[in-house]
């Protein structure tokens, strides 16, 4: 019989232990423009050396020597209209803010380039928050220079808020971003 209770209460602690929550995932704040995001610990986060109106993060572990890091970009007002090289940000094109060919995202090499459809494939309002940005997926691809062929396809996703001149940009189709974007706070 004390055997029986003895593993009887196991069992009782075993279960409740395995039905308690998780403990919360480690993570870290990033603050722009007014907005402040909740983001896993791991994200990195890079100013452009140019403006203090960029912020790039990077949402996975990435060589030192990599050129392009997967992650996402918060682009305010002074980089949303700029002067100099860089493109001015208009919502019936996808964000590509040099005036020339960009190269492919994917890789390394200089022998591929971006190109973007002419229309977004979505066009509607998502949550920044308790507000509602313009939100636009485009369709994109890598070609190569050489023969014009499409060696990748991706989404490039864009968050905006023309009253608050707030940009986010996602070429990489990160599934957590819309879920921290919409838990932003201002």
């Amino acid at each position: 019989m004390i055997k029986t209770m003895t593993v009887a209460a196991a069992l009782a602690t075993l279960l409740a232990s395995a039905s308690a929550a998780p403990a919360a995932a480690q993570t870290r704040t990033i603050t722009f423009d007014g907005m402040t995001l909740t983001v896993p610990d791991g994200w990195i986060v890079r100013r452009l050396t140019v403006s203090q109106d960029w912020l790039t993060v990077t949402t996975e572990k990435c060589g030192k020597n990599k050129v392009n890091c997967a992650g996402f970009e918060l682009v305010g007002a002074k980089m949303i209209k700029p002067s100099g090289d860089m493109k001015e940000y208009r919502t019936d094109r996808p964000f590509a803010p040099g005036t020339g060919v960009s190269a492919c995202r994917f890789r390394s090499d200089t022998d591929h380039g971006e190109r973007f459809s002419d229309k977004p494939l979505v066009n509607a309002f998502r949550p920044l928050g308790a507000r509602k940005a313009q939100y636009r997926e485009w369709a994109g691809e890598c070609y190569s220079f050489k023969t014009g062929k499409t060696v990748k396809r991706f989404t490039q996703r864009e968050w905006y808020l023309p009253k608050s001149k707030v940009l986010v940009v996602d070429g990489w189709n990160n599934p957590e971003l819309a879920g921290v974007l919409a838990r932003a706070r201002w």
